[in-house]
């Protein structure tokens, strides 16, 4: 495809946003932030994330504290962070940020994602990359997102992730979530003592503030929060403007989308 063409796709894609409503956890945005703008440094890393060779398993296990100071002199590898779906090889990839404690996260994942991951994902056409992120507004929203990366921890962080979803109700105004948390990953059957050490421990700390630093350089300020090749949308649209979005990402590539009905 041309220059030109690259150059149209994302303002294709602010013009079909602009004829839906944009259902999102909304966040205060910082000094300076656009949330039609992100970094080229960060595109290009995301574009670049999957390796041309077969992917390997990041390490998920224990790691030290850092200090807060120390963290933020940590160099962010978005090819480590997060959780894949779908094949290293498809041709388009979607990068999501989402608060476990956001409702439309919530909504998203439970009644438009199960089409995309059949259509797209599951079909070859679109690698999704799934990253907890901490939008600040949500009670025990943070401790969500470390409940499900110590799920990561023991690679069972998707089987975590839809419970975590899905009863959101039972640990969102908990005084102390993590019992529940504790239930959860017993249900989906990951070593719960296990569980409990990465918690007490610290050990996936680095990783969720990791994640809420590439949010902050995304200038995300709602969840959920996607960038489609690079071009960012945010809320949980309805399915048939996600579908057109991706269908348009994947004719840029020269591939055919899934036909529909």
């Amino acid at each position: 495809m041309s220059s030109l063409h690259n150059r149209v796709l994302p303002i294709l894609l602010l013009f079909l946003l602009t004829l839906t409503s944009t259902l999102a956890c909304a966040g205060e945005p910082g000094p300076g932030q656009d949330k039609e703008t992100v970094p080229d440094s960060v595109v290009a890393a995301i574009l670049g994330s999957v390796a041309e060779s077969a992917p390997k398993e990041p390490s998920r296990s224990f790691s030290p504290r850092l200090s807060p100071q120390q963290q933020e002199a940590q160099p962010l590898n978005i090819a480590e962070m997060g959780y894949d779906w779908g094949s290293p090889e498809a041709p388009v990839r979607v990068l999501e940020l989402s608060d476990f404690g956001c409702g439309y996260c919530r909504l998203f994942h439970q009644e438009i994602f199960p089409v995309l991951l059949e259509k797209y994902v599951e079909a070859g056409l679109v690698q999704w990359k799934f990253i907890p992120f901490v939008l600040g507004r949500f009670p025990n929203g943070l401790e969500a997102s470390i409940a499900g990366e110590c799920g990561g921890e023991q690679e069972m962080f998707f089987p975590l992730q839809g419970r975590l979803f899905g009863d959101q109700a039972g640990w969102k105004n908990s005084e102390d979530p993590f019992p529940f948390f504790a239930k959860l990953a017993e249900e989906e059957g990951l070593d719960v003592d296990r569980f409990d050490r990465c918690i007490e421990g610290g050990w996936r700390e680095n990783q969720v503030r990791a994640n809420i630093r590439l949010g902050r350089q995304l200038r995300v300020q709602g969840t959920p929060t996607f960038l489609i090749d690079g071009a960012p949308i945010s809320g949980a649209l309805p399915i048939d403007t996600f579908r057109d979005i991706l269908d348009m990402a994947l004719s840029q590539k020269g591939v055919t989308p899934p036909a529909r009905g």
